[in-house]
């Protein structure tokens, strides 16, 4: 069902220079429904073209030869969607050659010529006709737009998936370059399994980033899909879950990090999920704060909630892009200076935090840098997670 349309886009641009006849036109229009603007010549109509318009009504007295001609020039610039109908009142007998502007725009089907006197029932119905067939154009003009939409969405997704594709590969090689040298090394030299025990590790290193590589794309996808993340709290210490998490990162990013926890900080949640949301931030901090610069992550209390803050100096993260690194595969501009990544980060946090119960909050201004806030209930199972 169409949606209703504001009055400036249905409304009658009228131009009659003598006298009151643009005025009491306007009058009659209005008491009839129908918007209606008087202009004082066709350098106006132009003007309030551009904010839309159903229909332009003038009189042969708005016309000589320069204004037929401008009026031509000024239809023939539309927009591909758009030809704004045309209704011009004339005397009897008004003639003109074959090749004028009246003439081809009459013979296009853009312009109806009424004869004088009209009556007003027939203005009012030659008008309504006319503003129901321009009604089609700005549908037509909503579905055009919608498709170019569809269209830059589709490229954009395009080049989301060539990026990931080629992401996914160059990680994947990785873990199974390591994989495949030490099965040849245990395959041709079985000795080797027992005098080289860090072979073992390395396979199961291997296979365990592999893992996780895949459980975040599948995560990434339900998100994206509209599902919650599937979790299962249970009681356990987030001081234990936090420092975990920071023992995974490289020794470098252990260097950068300066944590302030409490010694303790028990409550029922998702260790794992938990882990690996602590992790994304930490590492997200590292990438975009600002190089050497520390990342602080504080832990504690707050009422019936706890929460866990990442912070990083650097610049700030702009408001058009803090809804869009929230979304899969979304990166900000600024991440084309740092190492490549997936882009699933912050959808996973965020997906954990809602999973829970809580919530993921975002400041970022130049004076205070940018702190990520991951707010949770103390008790996750009271809020559905099994």
């Amino acid at each position: 069902m169409p949606l209703p349309r504001p009055d400036s886009e249905l409304r009658v641009l009228v131009v009659a220079p003598i006298g009151r006849d643009g005025e009491l036109t306007c009058r009659v229009l209005a008491g009839a429904g129908i918007p209606a603007l008087h202009c004082a010549d066709l350098e106006q109509v132009a003007r309030e073209l551009a904010g839309g318009a159903g229909a332009i009504l003038l009189t042969v007295d708005a016309l000589g030869a320069a204004e037929a001609g401008r009026l031509d020039r000024l239809l023939q610039s539309q927009e591909p969607w758009s030809d704004v109908p045309v209704v011009l009142a004339a005397d009897r007998g008004l003639g003109q050659s074959s090749d004028s502007p009246l003439a081809r725009l009459e013979l296009a089907g853009t312009l109806t010529v009424l004869e004088r006197p009209i009556r007003v029932v027939t203005l009012l119905t030659v008008l309504r006709a006319a503003l129901r067939a321009r009604a089609r154009q700005y549908e037509l003009r909503d579905l055009l737009e919608q498709l170019r939409a569809s269209v830059a969405r589709l490229d954009t997704e395009r080049v989301v998936r060539e990026r990931f594709v080629a992401l996914l590969a160059h990680d994947l090689r990785g873990p199974l370059s390591v994989i495949s040298m030490s099965a040849q090394v245990m395959a041709t030299r079985p000795q080797s399994v027992l005098d080289r025990p860090e072979l073992a590790l390395r396979v199961r290193a291997a296979a365990q980033r592999m893992e996780r590589m895949i459980r975040d794309l599948l995560d990434a996808n339900a998100l994206r899909a509209g599902e919650r993340l599937a979790i299962t709290a249970v009681p356990c210490d987030l001081v234990e879950i936090v420092t975990e998490a920071l023992s995974d990162l490289d020794e470098g990013g252990r260097r950068r990090v300066h944590a302030s926890l409490p010694d303790r900080l028990e409550g029922a949640w998702a260790p794992d999920e938990l882990r690996r949301a602590v992790w994304n931030l930490v590492t997200n901090g590292l990438k975009y704060g600002r190089g050497g610069a520390p990342v602080t992550v504080e832990a504690g209390p707050s009422g019936d909630r706890v929460r866990i803050s990442v912070h990083n100096e650097g610049p700030p993260i702009p408001p058009e892009e803090q809804v869009r690194i929230f979304e899969p595969f979304g990166r900000g501009r600024g991440a084309a200076t740092v190492a490549a990544g997936w882009g699933l980060g912050l959808t996973l946090v965020r997906g954990c935090a809602e999973a829970h119960g809580g919530e993921l909050v975002l400041t970022s201004t130049p004076e205070r840098g940018t702190t990520f806030t991951l707010w949770l209930p103390r008790d996750a199972r009271s809020n559905g997670a099994a």
